[in-house]
Order: structure tokens, then C-alpha cells, then sequence
């Protein structure tokens, strides 16, 4: 964590401000970055130097993104405490912090017993967000090499509200990054990034933000998600449509948008009738054991490859049969490795909540989220998904 952060994040519990107790450091040895700031990067106040942020040299910024925050903690007010392990600030609602330090960072309690103590308790929170927790936990810290190639397909969950270009320069906010490919994409195309996950895939969306000194990941939930409304904008992808209540998260998330500025979401649409069959699947695959799952998806995946997208890429070349060739399920992916249509098959029978939008259900989410301007497409060359932009207007209230 840099102390950068202590300006955007906020307590998920009560929206309080949080200080900051270190308990270990690393002087990181990045490239040196080149900042552009005719101003701090913090606005009111730089939590590295305890100064407010008209006080600071811009040209001393730099120093802030290249010490981490390894071990530490973050209090609130209110009396919640957070933990910072491996350099990623877990801002969970407690019963969640509570599942993830037990499952997870043992180790961590161990050094700090009394601090952050886990015996008893009860969790209330929904078992299907325990799943989602854990089972994008496996895939994320899994599938793991699937980065090299993603730029495109990142875009294409984006376009054409998001361009390369309105990256430059950005500070953003992304719900739900998974193992950090889409946050990577943005960090390179020169935005500051905030990430945030749900689950122990920060792990893996950690280790890519050593490559990108403005990425920061933090664990949390969409549904209280711990940041300021302090963004250019804020973006989501594949992520709604595997959350129990998508309208209380949108609301949740809008709570981050600034007025005036937009929300770009990604999300499944209603499927074709030769989908069927996979919704019948996943009746049985979401309880797999997650290896189990993952050796199934590759036979799907070689399945397909032979099936479906070896004939795509065949009949696609040929103009008179370009079009019956478009109708082939999941052909978009014979644009990209096998690798990545193992993920895919893996994504949506492993995911334990799985809906599927119309664009009537994606603009009165948006709406009764109190977004305006609402612009929903279909997304080009994939199976039906929409790509949706929102403006986050104050109500009016009539005199």
C-alpha cells in the first residue's frame, strides 16, 4: 500500500476517515517515474509527509510511489480496525475480514493476536458472497498467465465509451479486478488506478502492480466499497452479473462516482437458446471441487476448439460463408490463446451466481441507481453482453 492511498479510502463501515499505523516498509527499486503534476497528486492532505497538500513540492511526489506498505494497520473512529498484509489493506466488512484472515493469513494473526483476533463469531453475511469469495479466489490465483494479450480484450469491455486516450492522466477506480489484467491495461495507458477485490485474487493483482507504480489494489466489497467519490471516472467489467443484489451493488458503487462524472460497466446479456444446455451444466459444476472444475474446462475448451472454432476460423475466410461462420457460439474466442478459453469455460460454470440483463434491466438499474445519460450497446463480436455509460447527476428536487 502507498501512502497515497490515504487520501481516496474511507472506512466500509461508516465512511470515516482512517489512520495509518506502519509496521513494516520496503523502499521499492522501480524505474523512476516521471510525473507531469503542476500540483500534489493528493489534494488535501499528504499522508507521507503529514502535510496538507498546498504544502508539498509536486516534484517530490514521485518519492510516495516508491515505498510500500507492507504490515500494517488502519483504525477508524468508529472502532473498526483493517489489516494491511502483503502490502494489500483488506477493507472488509468484518465478518468477511473474518472468513478471509482465518482461510487465509493465519500467519498474519499469529504475529498480531491481540490486535486482529478471529476466534468466535458467526457468518451472517450471504453464502453465495462466501462462494463468489472463494471461488474467484481459485480462479484468479490460478489462471495466472493469461496477460500478455489481454489489451484488446479489455478494450473491447469498454468501447465505445472508453477510449485508449481517456486513460492518460486518470485517477480511476475499477470494482472488481480480479487478478488485475483490466487494471494493468489502465495503469499502462498512464491512468492511476485504485482496484478493488472481493477476493485472495488481490494476491495475483498485487504481484502485476509491481510493474505499474500507480496501480493500487485493496481488498473489499462492492457492496461497501471504501473509497471517496474522488475519481475520473469509474469502471466495471464481468463483475455485476455475478453478485447476488447487481442494484444494491450499482448503488454502492455510484456512491464512488463523483457528480457530473460516468460509470462504464460490462455485463452478461440474456443468452441464445444453444446456451441452454450450459445453464443446465452449471447445476452441477458449481458444487465441484474448483480442481475438478478446472480439468473438465479443458476438456470443454479442446472440445470447442475442435467443434466450434477450428470450423469458425475456416468458414470465417470465405465471404460466402462469413455469415453462417458468426453464428457459431463463442467463436470470439478463436481471436485469442486456448489458454483463454479454458478461463472462459471455467468462468461460467464455476461462477455461484451467474445472471443474465436485458438493456431494460441495465438502464433502470442504472436509473434507480441515480445515474442519468444512460447509453447501453451491444458489445461487438461476442456472444450478448452490453457495455453500458452512466452520468452520476444530483437529483433534482423540484421548489
Amino acid at each position: 500500500m502507498k501512502y497515497r492511498l490515504l487520501e481516496i479510502l474511507c472506512c466500509p463501515g461508516c465512511s470515516g476517515d482512517l489512520r495509518l499505523d506502519v509496521f513494516t516498509i520496503k523502499q521499492l527499486q522501480s524505474e523512476t517515474l516521471t510525473l507531469n503534476n503542476k500540483t500534489a497528486s493528493c489534494h488535501q492532505h499528504c499522508g507521507l509527509r503529514n502535510l496538507a497538500a498546498k504544502d508539498v513540492n509536486p516534484s517530490e511526489c514521485p518519492d510516495c510511489y516508491n515505498i510500500e506498505i507492507l504490515e500494517g494497520k488502519l483504525s477508524c473512529q468508529c472502532g473498526n480496525i483493517y489489516p494491511i498484509i502483503g502490502g494489500i489493506p483488506r477493507l472488509l466488512p468484518q465478518e468477511l475480514l473474518h472468513e478471509t484472515l482465518t482461510q487465509y493469513h493465519a500467519d498474519f494473526v499469529s504475529k498480531y493476536p491481540d490486535m486482529f483476533p478471529v476466534s468466535g463469531g458467526r457468518i451472517s453475511e450471504s453464502r453465495k458472497k462466501i462462494e463468489t469469495m472463494h471461488a474467484f479466489g481459485y480462479q484468479w490465483t490460478t489462471f495466472v498467465r493469461n496477460f500478455d494479450y489481454f489489451r484488446e480484450i479489455f478494450l473491447s469491455f469498454v468501447r465505445p465509451f472508453l477510449s485508449p486516450d481517456d486513460f492518460s492522466n486518470r485517477l480511476v477506480l475499477e470494482v472488481g479486478c480480479g487478478s488485475g489484467r483490466p487494471a494493468s491495461i489502465a495503469s499502462s495507458l498512464g491512468a492511476e488506478v485504485v482496484a478493488v477485490d472481493l477476493s485472495e485474487a488481490v494476491q495475483t493483482a498485487y504481484a502485476q502492480a509491481q510493474h505499474y507504480p500507480r496501480l493500487h489494489i485493496i481488498q473489499a466489497d462492492a457492496y461497501s466499497l471504501p473509497v471517496k467519490p474522488c475519481f475520473d471516472f469509474v469502471y466495471s467489467v464481468g463483475v455485476l452479473q455475478h453478485l447476488s443484489d447487481p442494484q444494491t451493488a450499482i448503488k454502492s458503487i455510484a456512491r464512488a462516482v463523483p457528480f457530473g462524472h460516468k460509470l462504464v460497466i460490462w455485463v452478461y446479456g440474456k443468452r441464445e437458446l444453444w446456451y441452454q444446455p450450459i445453464k443446465w451444466l452449471r447445476k452441477l459444476t458449481v458444487k465441484m471441487p474448483y480442481r475438478l472444475l478446472h480439468r473438465l474446462s479443458f476438456v470443454l475448451a479442446v472440445l470447442s476448439e475442435v467443434f466450434l472454432l477450428t470450423p469458425y476460423r475456416f468458414l470465417s475466410r470465405f465471404t460466402a460463408t462469413q455469415s453462417f461462420a458468426n453464428k457459431i457460439p463463442g467463436h470470439i474466442y478463436a481471436n485469442f490463446p486456448f489458454k483463454e478459453n479454458v478461463l472462459g469455460w471455467f468462468d461460467r460454470l464455476g461462477a455461484p451466481v451467474t445472471y443474465y440483463f436485458t438493456k431494460e434491466d441495465v438502464e433502470r438499474m442504472l436509473t434507480n441507481a441515480g445515474f442519468h445519460h444512460i447509453n447501453v450497446t451491444a458489445r461487438p463480436g461476442a456472444s450478448a453482453s452490453w457495455v453500458a455509460e452512466a452520468t452520476r447527476l444530483p437529483v433534482r428536487r423540484d421548489s
